[in-house]
Protein backbone atom coordinates (compact mmCIF):
# COMPACT_ATOMS: atom_id res chain seq x y z
CA UNK A 1 0.00 0.00 0.00
CA UNK A 2 1.37 3.45 -1.33
CA UNK A 3 2.25 5.85 1.47
CA UNK A 4 0.12 8.14 0.28
CA UNK A 5 -3.15 6.61 0.63
CA UNK A 6 -2.39 6.09 4.65
CA UNK A 7 -2.86 7.90 7.34
CA UNK A 8 0.08 10.60 9.32
CA UNK A 9 -0.62 8.26 12.26
CA UNK A 10 -0.22 4.96 10.31
CA UNK A 11 2.85 5.92 8.45
CA UNK A 12 4.75 6.43 11.67
CA UNK A 13 3.37 3.36 12.98
CA UNK A 14 4.92 1.74 9.05
CA UNK A 15 8.01 3.42 9.83
CA UNK A 16 8.60 2.16 13.96
CA UNK A 17 7.56 -1.78 12.52
CA UNK A 18 10.08 -1.17 10.22
CA UNK A 19 12.45 -0.22 12.87
CA UNK A 20 11.33 -3.43 15.03
CA UNK A 21 11.45 -6.07 12.92
CA UNK A 22 15.10 -5.38 12.13
CA UNK A 23 15.36 -5.03 15.80
CA UNK A 24 13.70 -8.33 16.88
CA UNK A 25 15.42 -10.34 14.15
CA UNK A 26 18.71 -9.07 15.51
CA UNK A 27 17.62 -9.68 19.21
CA UNK A 28 16.36 -13.44 18.00
CA UNK A 29 20.02 -13.71 16.51
CA UNK A 30 21.76 -12.37 19.72
CA UNK A 31 19.39 -14.99 21.81
CA UNK A 32 20.99 -17.51 19.83
CA UNK A 33 24.31 -17.09 20.31
CA UNK A 34 25.03 -15.50 23.61
CA UNK A 35 21.23 -15.68 25.34
CA UNK A 36 22.88 -17.58 27.70
CA UNK A 37 25.69 -14.97 29.15
CA UNK A 38 22.62 -12.31 29.49
CA UNK A 39 21.92 -13.27 33.05
CA UNK A 40 25.50 -13.67 34.06
CA UNK A 41 26.62 -10.23 32.81
CA UNK A 42 23.75 -8.64 34.21
CA UNK A 43 25.11 -10.29 37.51
CA UNK A 44 28.73 -8.91 36.86
CA UNK A 45 27.38 -5.35 36.28
CA UNK A 46 25.25 -5.41 39.53
CA UNK A 47 28.18 -6.52 41.25
CA UNK A 48 30.41 -3.86 39.73
CA UNK A 49 28.26 -0.95 40.37
CA UNK A 50 27.92 -2.23 43.94
CA UNK A 51 23.86 -2.23 43.21
CA UNK A 52 22.23 -3.57 46.92
CA UNK A 53 20.28 -6.76 44.81
CA UNK A 54 20.63 -10.04 45.15
CA UNK A 55 22.06 -11.97 42.17
CA UNK A 56 19.87 -13.72 39.66
CA UNK A 57 21.01 -17.50 40.95
CA UNK A 58 22.38 -19.40 38.40
CA UNK A 59 23.25 -23.20 37.99
CA UNK A 60 26.38 -24.64 38.83
CA UNK A 61 27.65 -23.95 35.21
CA UNK A 62 27.45 -20.35 35.55
CA UNK A 63 24.99 -20.27 31.93
CA UNK A 64 20.76 -20.04 32.82
CA UNK A 65 18.43 -20.42 30.01
CA UNK A 66 19.47 -23.13 27.10
CA UNK A 67 16.65 -24.94 28.09
CA UNK A 68 14.23 -22.07 27.39
CA UNK A 69 16.16 -20.54 24.00
CA UNK A 70 13.71 -22.22 21.83
CA UNK A 71 10.94 -21.02 23.01
CA UNK A 72 12.68 -17.70 23.03
CA UNK A 73 13.65 -17.78 19.66
CA UNK A 74 9.97 -18.99 18.58
CA UNK A 75 8.67 -15.56 20.10
CA UNK A 76 11.07 -13.81 18.49
CA UNK A 77 10.39 -15.05 15.45
CA UNK A 78 6.66 -14.88 15.45
CA UNK A 79 6.91 -10.61 16.50
CA UNK A 80 9.41 -10.08 13.98
CA UNK A 81 7.08 -11.58 11.44
CA UNK A 82 4.60 -9.68 12.49
CA UNK A 83 6.48 -6.60 12.23
CA UNK A 84 7.45 -7.49 8.95
CA UNK A 85 4.00 -7.95 7.77
CA UNK A 86 2.07 -4.81 9.38
CA UNK A 87 5.03 -2.65 7.90
CA UNK A 88 4.08 -3.96 4.33
CA UNK A 89 0.68 -3.39 4.74
CA UNK A 90 -0.34 -2.22 8.26
CA UNK A 91 -4.03 -2.22 7.32
CA UNK A 92 -4.32 -5.78 6.06
CA UNK A 93 -2.34 -7.08 8.77
CA UNK A 94 -3.89 -5.16 11.26
CA UNK A 95 -5.49 -7.96 13.33
CA UNK A 96 -1.85 -8.97 14.15
CA UNK A 97 -1.02 -5.89 15.88
CA UNK A 98 -2.76 -6.71 19.35
CA UNK A 99 -0.65 -10.44 19.26
CA UNK A 100 2.57 -7.83 19.28
CA UNK A 101 1.03 -6.08 21.80
CA UNK A 102 -0.13 -8.79 24.05
CA UNK A 103 3.35 -10.28 24.21
CA UNK A 104 5.22 -7.38 25.16
CA UNK A 105 2.35 -6.92 27.88
CA UNK A 106 3.09 -9.93 29.14
CA UNK A 107 6.87 -10.20 29.02
CA UNK A 108 6.62 -6.52 30.31
CA UNK A 109 4.09 -7.40 33.72
CA UNK A 110 5.83 -10.18 34.26
CA UNK A 111 9.47 -9.08 34.31
CA UNK A 112 8.44 -6.26 36.86
CA UNK A 113 6.46 -8.78 39.12
CA UNK A 114 9.51 -11.51 39.27
CA UNK A 115 10.97 -8.00 40.27
CA UNK A 116 9.12 -6.73 42.70
CA UNK A 117 8.89 -10.19 44.18
CA UNK A 118 12.81 -11.30 44.17
CA UNK A 119 14.87 -8.18 43.78
CA UNK A 120 16.71 -9.52 40.74
CA UNK A 121 18.44 -6.85 38.66
CA UNK A 122 17.70 -9.46 35.46
CA UNK A 123 14.20 -8.90 35.93
CA UNK A 124 14.37 -5.22 36.45
CA UNK A 125 16.38 -5.08 33.02
CA UNK A 126 13.55 -7.15 31.10
CA UNK A 127 10.97 -4.68 32.67
CA UNK A 128 13.20 -1.86 31.45
CA UNK A 129 13.77 -3.51 28.04
CA UNK A 130 10.77 -4.74 27.21
CA UNK A 131 8.14 -1.86 29.03
CA UNK A 132 9.01 0.66 27.20
CA UNK A 133 9.07 -1.10 24.14
CA UNK A 134 5.28 -2.05 24.50
CA UNK A 135 4.42 1.49 24.97
CA UNK A 136 5.76 2.63 22.19
CA UNK A 137 4.36 0.51 20.11
CA UNK A 138 0.65 1.20 22.06
CA UNK A 139 1.09 4.70 22.09
CA UNK A 140 1.58 4.65 18.47
CA UNK A 141 -0.86 2.32 17.10
CA UNK A 142 -3.73 3.84 18.92
CA UNK A 143 -3.99 6.92 16.68
CA UNK A 144 -2.94 4.56 13.52
CA UNK A 145 -5.70 1.52 14.45
CA UNK A 146 -8.46 3.12 13.06
CA UNK A 147 -7.01 3.98 9.02
CA UNK A 148 -9.16 6.48 7.58
CA UNK A 149 -12.22 5.16 9.56
CA UNK A 150 -11.50 7.38 12.54
CA UNK A 151 -12.89 4.65 14.73
CA UNK A 152 -11.97 1.09 14.79
CA UNK A 153 -14.24 -1.36 13.94
CA UNK A 154 -14.68 -2.12 18.48
CA UNK A 155 -14.97 1.64 18.97
CA UNK A 156 -17.65 1.54 16.32
CA UNK A 157 -19.65 -1.02 17.97
CA UNK A 158 -19.53 0.47 21.36
CA UNK A 159 -21.01 3.77 19.76
CA UNK A 160 -23.71 2.11 17.70
CA UNK A 161 -24.43 0.58 21.08
CA UNK A 162 -24.54 4.07 22.71
CA UNK A 163 -27.01 5.46 20.22
CA UNK A 164 -29.38 2.07 20.31
CA UNK A 165 -29.41 2.64 24.02
CA UNK A 166 -30.25 5.58 23.83
CA UNK A 167 -33.09 5.90 21.30
CA UNK A 168 -34.48 2.44 21.01
CA UNK A 169 -36.78 1.13 18.39
CA UNK A 170 -40.43 2.01 19.47
CA UNK A 171 -39.30 3.67 22.59
CA UNK A 172 -39.89 7.84 22.70
CA UNK A 173 -40.24 7.27 18.61
CA UNK A 174 -41.48 4.22 16.13
CA UNK A 175 -37.77 5.06 14.76
CA UNK A 176 -34.56 4.45 16.57
CA UNK A 177 -31.26 4.95 16.38
CA UNK A 178 -30.84 1.27 15.05
CA UNK A 179 -32.89 2.44 11.79
CA UNK A 180 -30.09 4.89 10.79
CA UNK A 181 -27.27 3.03 12.24
CA UNK A 182 -25.07 3.33 8.70
CA UNK A 183 -26.45 6.79 8.52
CA UNK A 184 -25.77 7.52 11.91
CA UNK A 185 -21.97 6.69 11.59
CA UNK A 186 -21.38 8.06 8.26
CA UNK A 187 -22.22 11.27 9.83
CA UNK A 188 -20.08 10.76 12.85
CA UNK A 189 -17.44 10.17 10.55
CA UNK A 190 -17.72 13.69 9.37
CA UNK A 191 -17.90 14.71 12.77
CA UNK A 192 -14.68 13.27 13.76
CA UNK A 193 -12.81 14.48 11.24
CA UNK A 194 -13.02 17.97 12.35
CA UNK A 195 -11.71 17.32 15.57
CA UNK A 196 -8.33 17.28 16.52
CA UNK A 197 -5.72 14.54 16.71
CA UNK A 198 -5.65 14.34 21.03
CA UNK A 199 -9.56 15.17 20.84
CA UNK A 200 -10.31 12.42 18.41
CA UNK A 201 -7.69 9.51 20.80
CA UNK A 202 -9.60 11.48 24.16
CA UNK A 203 -13.10 10.22 22.82
CA UNK A 204 -11.71 6.66 21.50
CA UNK A 205 -10.70 6.13 25.35
CA UNK A 206 -13.71 7.50 26.36
CA UNK A 207 -15.68 4.71 24.41
CA UNK A 208 -13.12 2.10 25.57
CA UNK A 209 -14.16 3.34 29.07
CA UNK A 210 -17.61 3.56 28.89
CA UNK A 211 -17.61 -0.23 27.48
CA UNK A 212 -15.03 -1.69 30.13
CA UNK A 213 -16.99 -0.23 33.13
CA UNK A 214 -19.73 -2.47 33.33
CA UNK A 215 -16.76 -5.34 33.95
CA UNK A 216 -16.14 -3.24 37.48
CA UNK A 217 -19.74 -1.92 38.53
CA UNK A 218 -21.77 -4.74 37.67
CA UNK A 219 -21.44 -8.64 38.80
CA UNK A 220 -21.55 -9.54 35.12
CA UNK A 221 -18.66 -10.21 33.32
CA UNK A 222 -19.74 -8.84 30.10
CA UNK A 223 -18.61 -5.07 28.00
CA UNK A 224 -21.20 -2.61 27.31
CA UNK A 225 -21.62 -3.50 23.78
CA UNK A 226 -22.89 -6.96 24.90
CA UNK A 227 -25.39 -5.82 27.08
CA UNK A 228 -28.92 -6.21 26.22
CA UNK A 229 -30.67 -3.17 24.96
CA UNK A 230 -32.65 -2.77 28.38
CA UNK A 231 -29.45 -3.55 30.80
CA UNK A 232 -27.74 -0.86 29.16
CA UNK A 233 -30.04 1.59 29.26
CA UNK A 234 -29.67 0.97 32.80
CA UNK A 235 -25.90 1.04 33.12
CA UNK A 236 -26.35 4.68 31.25
CA UNK A 237 -28.23 5.72 33.54
CA UNK A 238 -25.81 4.72 36.49
CA UNK A 239 -23.13 6.67 34.42
CA UNK A 240 -25.33 9.65 34.48
CA UNK A 241 -25.69 9.96 38.27
CA UNK A 242 -22.37 8.14 38.83
CA UNK A 243 -20.20 9.87 41.77
CA UNK A 244 -17.13 9.93 39.52
CA UNK A 245 -16.68 13.10 37.14
CA UNK A 246 -14.80 11.07 34.81
CA UNK A 247 -17.34 8.71 34.38
CA UNK A 248 -20.14 11.56 34.01
CA UNK A 249 -17.99 13.33 31.42
CA UNK A 250 -17.54 10.62 29.44
CA UNK A 251 -21.15 9.43 29.45
CA UNK A 252 -22.56 13.02 28.67
CA UNK A 253 -19.75 13.61 25.41
CA UNK A 254 -20.47 10.03 24.09
CA UNK A 255 -24.13 10.37 24.34
CA UNK A 256 -23.96 14.02 22.72
CA UNK A 257 -22.00 12.58 19.99
CA UNK A 258 -24.20 9.60 19.41
CA UNK A 259 -27.29 11.77 18.62
CA UNK A 260 -26.01 14.78 16.91
CA UNK A 261 -25.82 12.39 13.68
CA UNK A 262 -29.32 10.98 14.53
CA UNK A 263 -31.01 14.42 15.35
CA UNK A 264 -29.77 15.52 12.13
CA UNK A 265 -31.76 13.74 10.02
CA UNK A 266 -34.61 15.14 7.75
CA UNK A 267 -36.86 12.37 8.80
CA UNK A 268 -35.75 12.90 12.22
CA UNK A 269 -36.50 16.49 12.11
CA UNK A 270 -39.61 15.81 11.06
CA UNK A 271 -40.91 13.14 13.50
CA UNK A 272 -39.48 15.31 16.39
CA UNK A 273 -41.18 18.44 14.69
CA UNK A 274 -38.08 20.23 14.86
CA UNK A 275 -38.78 21.06 11.09
CA UNK A 276 -41.96 22.87 11.78
CA UNK A 277 -40.08 26.71 12.65
CA UNK A 278 -38.37 26.48 9.23
CA UNK A 279 -41.40 25.20 7.10
CA UNK A 280 -43.60 28.49 9.15
CA UNK A 281 -40.51 31.02 7.86
CA UNK A 282 -40.47 29.24 4.15
CA UNK A 283 -44.13 29.93 4.42
CA UNK A 284 -43.63 33.35 5.01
Amino acid sequence: MPDSALTPAEQRFRLWMYASAWMYAVAGMFFLVAGRLIAPFVNDAAARFSLALPAYPLPSDGHEGAFWLVLSLSMMAMITYICRASYINIRRNANLIPILLLSKFCSSALYLGFFIATGHMAHLVGALTDGPLFLATMLLWIPASPGGRYLDQTEEDIYLAVGEAIVPRGGAFAAGFEDYREECMADARRLFAALSPVALVVFRLMLRLIDFLPLFLTRRFCTFRRLPVAERQAFMLRMEHHPNAVVRMSFFAVKLDALMPLFNRPDMEHITGWDKPRDQEAAT
